[in-house]
């Protein structure tokens, strides 16, 4: 779709064709896949093709993900410089069962090698972030993704049971917090909690995360559940939600 541009909005087959150094063939596969996506639409007059409607939500669906994360920064940052520790900020794609990272502040003290960036992944079955916004779909949508797709295993300590996962979520809800165990990445611990918005849904959830021994001190002695709720309350106040 970046073939497109504002001065060329309609291309041929041909011309798409070439510029992706595919061959016409499959081209058109690709053009009719999207086409019936709503990502591309098919001028019958001309023979030409341009983007279809469809990438307006997509742009939408990008342009609130900016809101999002320009509106909770500040608070992050003060989480950051409270506790030292590394802050995320994530949403969840759907389909796939993953988090996406929309920020990330590196702490302010020695850890090891941490996977997440900006703009990557993560699965949400095994990390604070993605069960922290797991819990809050339907339990009948988490069940039938997992029993398609299974739980892959990453540590020791990762979930790899549906039952075992629908229960924890359960207690996410209950006590409005994640915690990943060392679940994800090797002496890793994180905890995450929900952001919700003006509509009372949960949007985003953000993390704390660091090494176990560390996490496990601010925790029993740190009060950093609190910290971390406190924070999740004003971004979700900022969204708008009546907290």
């Amino acid at each position: 779709m970046a073939t497109f541009s504002t001065v060329e909005p309609e291309l041929s087959l041909t011309e798409l064709s070439s510029r992706l150094d595919l061959s016409p063939s499959t081209t058109y596969r690709l053009l009719m896949t999207l086409q019936n996506a709503g990502y591309v639409e098919h001028n019958s007059q001309s023979g030409r093709y341009s983007l279809g409607v469809a990438c307006l939500d997509l742009g939408s669906v990008f342009m609130s993900q900016l809101d999002l994360r320009d509106r909770v920064l500040p608070v992050l940052e003060t989480l950051r410089e409270d506790c030292k520790e590394t802050i995320h900020l994530a949403v969840l794609d759907r389909k796939k069962m993953e988090v996406i990272y929309l920020e990330k502040l590196e702490g302010l003290l020695p850890i090891g090698m941490m996977g997440s960036r900006v703009g990557g992944r993560a699965p949400a079955h095994c990390t604070g972030l993605g069960k922290c916004l797991l819990a809050y779909l339907p339990d009948a949508e988490v069940r039938e993704f997992y029993s398609v797709n299974g739980m892959r295993s990453y540590t020791d300590n990762t979930i790899t049971d549906t039952g075992q996962l629908l229960f924890q979520l359960a207690k996410i809800r209950e006590r409005g917090y994640a915690v990943d165990d060392v679940e994800h990445e090797p002496d890793v611990k994180c905890l995450a909690a929900p952001v919700w918005n003006h509509r009372q849904v949960v949007v985003a959830s953000i993390s704390i995360s660091g090494p176990e021994q560390r996490m496990n001190h601010l925790m029993t002695e740190g009060g950093l559940v609190d910290r971390l709720q406190v924070t999740a309350h004003e971004a979700s106040r900022r969204m708008g939600h009546p907290v």
